[in-house]
């Protein structure tokens, strides 16, 4: 049976709206089994403040707590909650890089410019803002990942 591969999308490749913290997701599954922050920190042997904070998103999970964590949630692994960290570091970090940030404040083994001697406007062409972007050679892999993450087009 033939698929259609143009429509198909890994997940990883998606950057969600906001990061969300693995504490967010406790917090939900906690309620969700009608069980409350106390009690569940108190049968885990953790703080009570701790588990605030964790679920607040104002600590970050470590392989200890989310050790103890799985074992008082049956059918959530320890891994579950390492890898929903990650990945709200990981989304956190791309949501705090923006193409002008990049620009603007471009530095890469000792190499550093100006911004005006990065990026310099040209002429609008049909509407559109050319402009003439000097990196190093070495950064061309950055250059077709900030193209193809935000539509751009590039000769060179």
């Amino acid at each position: 049976m033939e698929t259609n591969t143009e429509n198909k999308f890994r997940i990883n490749d998606l950057t969600p709206a906001y990061p969300v913290h693995p504490g967010s997701i406790l917090g939900e599954e906690l309620k969700a089994r009608g069980i409350s922050q106390k009690a569940f920190a108190e049968s885990i042997g953790l703080q009570a403040t701790h588990l605030s904070a964790l679920i607040h998103g104002t600590r970050s999970f470590t392989a200890a707590v989310a050790e103890k964590i799985a074992s008082g949630l049956e059918g959530i692994s320890a891994e579950f909650w390492m890898k929903s960290q990650e990945r709200y570091n990981v989304d956190k970090q791309r949501k705090s890089i923006s193409p002008s940030k990049l620009v603007s404040g471009y530095s890469r083994s000792g190499y550093q410019a100006q911004p005006a001697y990065l990026a310099e406007p040209q002429a609008a062409y049909n509407g559109v803002l050319q402009i003439t972007l000097t990196i190093p050679e070495s950064d061309k892999q950055l250059l077709d990942i900030l193209a193809a993450r935000f539509g751009w087009t590039y000769h060179g």
